[in-house]
């Protein structure tokens, strides 16, 4: 591709996603988007100040169908509606649209907003006796009866209902703060400078090979940053706090148990995730540090290197058309149906690969019901973008699926193993690869790809901040406040715990708190890791027993949720209840190391 970005005009149609696969036309889009308010209000009148008090359990079940409706109107409008923008940030009538959907979509749910609070008011024999007659809402249903002892008076919850915006106000401060007032100065490297900011430093120099380079855009970004370390720690505390005084009031006994119940997980398995993976992993994690200090000829390996990949000089390139048979070979395994409807993501354009002027960063999968999966990606040409797409390919058919067997309302899976179906994409995608006879270094490539992206970042990173959460949320649950040095300190000991004398810390690495807005979204950092570990069970499972737990998988796929994740993991043969599939999953990482270990041999054999 040529370094000058094309504008979105310019970019060719193949290259996007098709939007028309939900509305025809921008007039269609119009006229939809004009009646997602009445129609909320519509279902208002029919509905309002009638759920709560029923006895009728006929009538709950038509709200639900009722609502079912309304919600694939307003899905389908919000997509269209916010899509655009996202592929185009630089089109004034696009950032229009957006704005005019989002304000659209903030008036059709509060209109319909009495319906989760009624609905969680309900007689709780009501409830159960509409779970029997309709089977499809019955997860839904059953969710809102066990939750009805932490359920507070009518009163009460309207009063929580309407501070819902403010009650959001942390979480939006920190974003602003990093938006908008963080300002990053260049730096000095080897007698140049360079221009920083935020997503420079995160997407860029964090990762980049030259040595002095990435050092000074570390200290210099870590410097920065700890001028807003007390505001930044000042949002957090009113974070954390909140939520324990949510707890409190919910009459739950800690802040934990308020936080694990909606993704009905056990403070066990939530304790296990953190504690073996910091025991276990971190001597792994520390031979590949060793690895990469090999690598590049560093006297020391420092926390501001670890994002390095290990041959820099070595990465495959590969176009869209060439995916596609890197995708196709890798789900083949899935059988020939889940095959193909994987590869009607390019002929149905499912994916907008472009890179455009004004087009957001990174990539997303998302997924709306009676229609295709949309996945936005910044194609590279770099291999490392097949599993990119392999990753929210995962996403795309889960959702795909769960909407096809499920109701609206119990289609989406617990946050606990969300990433799951993404991550056993790539695993296939990196099994794949593996069986091509391309030489030493390009497996060696795969296996580090592995390892400096998907483990890396789901047990390493994610991990490490859920471990720091935890000592957050025990400090809170004994009803101290925080502030930016005991983040600080509690940070730097959770880094030090896991990578011991290894990787030298540098100034400014206990700040690594302020750079995640993960905590923002209760327990979330430490799922990365749990998905991850099903994930590689089902991949060894796959490799181990072949064709015989396919149908296992599909149908996990196709479950839907709110499923209790153990139950869900169940059904495909895994145990999540014991450490097993944890400790199996870490030994599988310990092996790619050997593997790269053994390969570097190899290489360096092979070039004396």
């Amino acid at each position: 591709m040529s370094n000058k970005l094309p504008h979105r005009h310019e970019v060719p149609e193949e290259l996007k996603w098709n939007l028309a696969s939900v509305f025809p036309s921008q007039e269609a889009f119009d006229e939809a988007l004009e009646a997602v308010v009445p129609a909320a209000r519509e279902f208002a009148e029919k509905y309002e100040g009638k759920i709560a008090k029923t006895k009728d359990a006929d009538l709950l079940i038509n709200s639900m169908q009722d609502y079912e409706n309304l919600l694939v109107k307003l899905f389908h409008a919000d997509i269209y509606g916010s899509l655009g923008y996202s592929a185009d940030m630089s089109d004034t009538a696009l950032q229009k649209q957006d704005q005019r959907t989002s304000q659209k979509m903030a008036q059709a749910f509060a209109a319909m907003s009495f319906f989760t609070n009624e609905m969680a008011l309900a007689d709780a024999d009501v409830l159960i006796e509409a779970a029997k007659r309709a089977p499809q809402y019955s997860v839904y249903l059953d969710d809102i009866v066990a939750y009805k002892p932490h359920q507070l008076s009518p009163e009460t919850e309207r009063v929580l209902a309407s501070l819902t915006p403010a009650l959001s106000f942390p979480y939006q401060i920190y974003e602003t703060m990093k938006a908008a007032d963080m300002r990053f100065p260049d730096f000095e490297a080897g007698g140049k400078s360079y221009p920083l900011s935020y997503v420079a430093y995160e997407n860029n120099y964090s990762h980049e090979a030259d040595t002095d380079v990435r050092r000074q855009a570390f200290a210099t970004f870590s410097e920065t940053l700890g001028k807003y370390r007390h505001s930044t720690a000042a949002a957090y505390n009113a974070q954390v706090q909140k939520e324990k005084t949510m707890a409190t009031l919910r009459g739950f006994e800690s802040v934990f148990d308020s936080l694990l119940f909606s993704q009905k997980v056990s403070r066990e398995m939530y304790d296990r995730q953190i504690d073996v993976i910091m025991k276990e992993l971190a001597p792994h994690m520390r031979r590949y540090a060793k690895l990469l200090q090999k690598a590049y000829g560093l006297a020391e390996i420092r926390y501001s290197d670890l994002k390095l990949v290990l041959d820099p000089e070595f990465s495959p390139k590969v176009t869209i058309e060439e995916s596609k048979q890197y995708i196709a070979d890798a789900m083949g395994i899935l059988g020939e149906d889940y095959q193909q409807r994987v590869m009607q993501s390019y002929d149905e354009r499912w994916v907008d690969f472009a890179q455009n002027i004004g087009k957001s960063t990174g990539g997303f999968c998302a997924t709306v019901p009676q229609a295709h999966p949309f996945i936005l990606l910044n194609w590279s040409g770099d291999l490392s973008e097949v599993f990119t797409l392999a990753h929210e390919l995962g996403h795309a058919m889960q959702g795909l699926l769960s909407f096809e067997n499920n109701s609206i309302l119990q289609a989406d899976l617990t946050r606990y193993d969300v990433e799951a179906p993404s991550t056993f994409h790539e695993m296939l995608l990196t099994e794949s690869l593996l069986q091509q006879d391309k030489g030493p270094r390009f497996k060696r490539w795969v296996l580090s790809s592995m390892i400096s992206n998907t483990y890396y970042h789901n047990y390493v990173t994610h991990l490490l901040e859920a471990a720091y959460q935890r000592e957050v949320y025990r400090l809170v649950d004994k009803g101290e406040s925080l502030q930016a040095d005991t983040l600080d300190q509690l940070y730097h000991q959770v880094l030090l715990d896991f990578w011991g004398d290894s990787v030298v810390l540098d100034e400014g690495a206990e700040r690594t708190w302020m750079r995640q807005p993960h905590y923002y979204m209760g327990l979330y950092s430490y799922v990365y890791s749990a998905s991850l570990t099903i994930s590689t069970a089902m991949a060894m499972k796959l490799k181990a027993e072949g064709q015989a737990v396919v149908g296992d998988w599909l149908r996990y796929l196709q479950a839907g949720g709110p499923m209790p994740p153990a139950e869900h993991a169940a059904m495909v043969g895994i145990d999540i209840t014991t450490d097993k599939p944890l400790r199996d999953s870490i030994a599988f990482i310990g092996q790619m190391i050997d593997q790269i270990e053994e390969l570097g041999e190899e290489i360096s054999a092979a070039d004396q």
